[in-house]
């Protein structure tokens, strides 16, 4: 499986070993366990500083880095405009702007 030089998997490698249906079906249960933590994390992270994360939740359900980075960038956007137009961060002042 490993017969680079830099210990990565080939395709042939990866292929034989998800040849059996076990294997599959752990790899498939480990990754929707992982999309789903990263997703939860998102939620409460977006919940917390007060940042819209729809976006980021669906796209952390189908490829879970992108959907990680969506929210980096959307949480950095937003709490950059919200220093801008009231001098503060904290998600107690998103009152004061509606």
């Amino acid at each position: 499986m490993f017969s680079s030089k830099h210990y990565l998997p080939e395709l042939h490698g990866i292929m034989k070993m998800f040849s059996n249906t076990f294997s599959v079906a752990s790899a498939w249960i480990h990754l929707l366990a992982v999309d789903l933590f990263a997703g939860r994390q998102i939620f409460l992270d977006g919940l917390h500083h007060g940042v819209e994360t729809r976006h980021s939740l669906i796209l952390c359900l189908f490829v879970c880095p992108i959907g990680i980075f969506s929210h980096m960038v959307t949480k950095s956007l937003m709490l950059f405009q919200r220093k801008a137009l009231t001098g503060k961060e904290d998600v107690t002042d998103l009152r004061t702007l509606s």
